[in-house]
């Protein structure tokens, strides 16, 4: 791909389409909140009053009675038969069941036999939109409206994720925030990291930008900073200099940096670790910060020395390098998934028919056999020495299900030694305080947000006991199983019903998704 500078004309002019576009979105949802009108479609607001109990449906009290809690506030906290009011969005009481008045006319829910917990996070997605399909596939026959906001969000809820990391965040992303908080639209919370690359960006310009210099560098995080986005991300194909002037003006602008370990295999994880990183992305980029995946096994100890003094985070991903072998080593697996059908129809093309990793090279599935192993070693060192590390999962990756595969990567920890406590300790509590939000969610505590799951099991007993979802609360709104599933049936349905859809295009099949493109044998 041609070198594009980011001080061109061109460039320019795109920029100002990107922001004139974000800026009369924004305006458009306004409008609409203050005058109360409906945005696309009678359904936006998900759930009707008529699924879930009626004083939740629209806000008002709700108490859950005899319910154990999970608050997080410390890993291994266990408040039993307790009861918990919410009010206005947020946890009003917490005390005692027979010792806590509730009182008279507001919504009352048994947890008895339940356990309640903070809502859950995923720290790596990649929501989709209509660009970005037009992007990824190399074609512009992907009309407006195809990718509808309400259906992208609604898995993640249905699997009581209510907060969520955009790690390829464009304008759309923005304007997507906007409906979720607004309340146009229920979905997760979602912090948005935009993405820089280097002179020659891996993924198409519009999804990355390009930074070839220091200069160019920070330029482009003045950009990000000033379109509205939370953090920067940083790609794989950034130079050393200009990855430090980039991590050194998000300083500036108030802004953390997270991303990739640029420049793979090239043995650089000290400066890039010095230049203050707030967090690796993926535990696999240790795994290229050497001549090959047993020197960097060798090498644990001393990632774990350069994390400790940097003071950086790490992000799992464990399942998705196992989804990866999986469909390296049977390419049927995909279309075996029953996920499958809640992707929307675009997703699934990108996952069956242009997917890049089935038939992979021996010396490929070799590779990524290792590197599953490498990151489970990697992610038990990192705990064991106290960096903080968080659940994500790389999700709208070909086998990385949004929703559902945060369930999977705590699957995928156990197996790598962590315990279910520390697992969902760093999914709620640390997460909810990386973002910079823990004083409002990621525990159950008094005065925090009521974004909570209730579960029908005891997710410390077994950690797949998180999939035993009864109901999610969101905002203090009360979404039984039997309503989300329903939507999410509807939604199949809609999927199955539309026309087969075929968006050309002249991209090549998608080798690895957004963040796992392998190129010379390399993520």
């Amino acid at each position: 791909m041609s070198h594009i500078k980011i001080s061109t004309p061109l460039f320019c002019q795109r920029q100002i389409r990107i922001v004139f576009r974000r800026l009369i979105a924004e305006a458009f949802v306004l409008f609409l909140a203050i005058f109360n009108l409906p945005v696309v479609a009678s359904d936006l607001r998900i759930a009707s009053s008529a699924s879930m109990p009626n004083e939740a449906a629209n806000g008002s009290p709700l108490a859950i009675e005899g319910v154990t809690i999970l608050p997080m506030t410390s890993a291994a906290t266990v408040l039993r038969d307790m009861t918990v009011i919410l009010r206005s969005g947020r946890i009003e009481i917490i005390g005692p069941t027979g010792k806590t008045n509730i009182p008279n006319g507001i919504q009352r829910i048994s947890g008895a036999g339940k356990w309640l917990l903070p809502s859950l996070t995923d720290m790596h997605t990649h929501p989709e939109n209509d660009r970005l399909a037009r992007l990824l596939l190399g074609s512009e026959n992907v009309p407006n409206g195809t990718v509808r906001t309400e259906d992208i969000f609604l898995p993640y809820v249905a699997n009581g994720v209510l907060q969520i990391v955009n790690m390829s965040a464009m304008s759309e992303s923005i304007g997507q925030r906007i409906e979720i908080e607004s309340g146009r639209v229920l979905g997760p919370h979602m912090a948005l990291a935009a993405m820089i690359d280097g002179e020659r960006p891996m993924l198409p310009v519009g999804l990355s930008r390009s930074a070839s210099t220091p200069s160019d560098g920070r330029q482009v995080v003045r950009d990000i900073k000033a379109d509205g986005y939370d953090f920067v991300k940083a790609y794989s194909n950034l130079d050393a200099p200009t990855f430090v002037a980039i991590v050194d003006e998000a300083r500036k602008q108030g802004m953390r940096v997270f991303g990739h370990l640029p420049r793979k295999k090239t043995d650089l994880s000290k400066p890039w670790l010095d230049a203050s990183l707030s967090m690796v992305v993926h535990a696999e980029e240790f795994a290229f910060q050497a001549k090959d995946v047993a020197d960097a096994e060798a090498k644990i100890p001393e990632f774990v020395a350069l994390a400790k003094a940097s003071g950086v985070w790490l992000t799992t991903t464990l399942t998705t390098d196992e989804r990866i072998l999986q469909q390296m080593r049977e390419p049927a697996f995909i279309r075996k998934m029953p996920e499958l059908r809640f992707l929307h129809p675009l997703t699934r093309i990108m996952w069956v028919d242009r997917n890049g990793y089935v038939n992979s090279p021996p010396a490929r599935l070799a590779l990524v056999e290792a590197i599953t192993v490498f990151n489970r070693k990697l992610v038990k060192a990192f705990v064991d020495a106290n960096i903080p590390v968080v659940p994500g999962t790389d999700a709208f990756l070909p086998g990385v299900a949004p929703g559902y595969s945060l369930h999977d990567e705590f699957e995928a920890l156990v197996r790598a030694g962590l315990t279910p406590q520390q697992i969902l300790f760093a999914d709620t509590r640390l997460a909810s305080e990386f973002l910079g939000f823990g004083a409002d969610r990621g525990t159950v505590e008094v005065g925090k947000r009521a974004n909570l799951v209730l579960l029908d099991a005891d997710p410390f007993d077994n950690i797949s006991n998180t999939r035993r979802i009864a109901a999610v609360i969101s905002n203090g709104r009360y979404y039984s199983s039997a309503a989300l599933n329903k939507l999410m049936e509807s939604m199949a349905a809609r999927y199955a019903a539309m026309p087969l859809l075929n968006p050309g295009g002249s991209a090549k099949p998608a080798v690895g998704g957004l963040d796992h493109p392998f190129e010379n044998d390399t993520h």
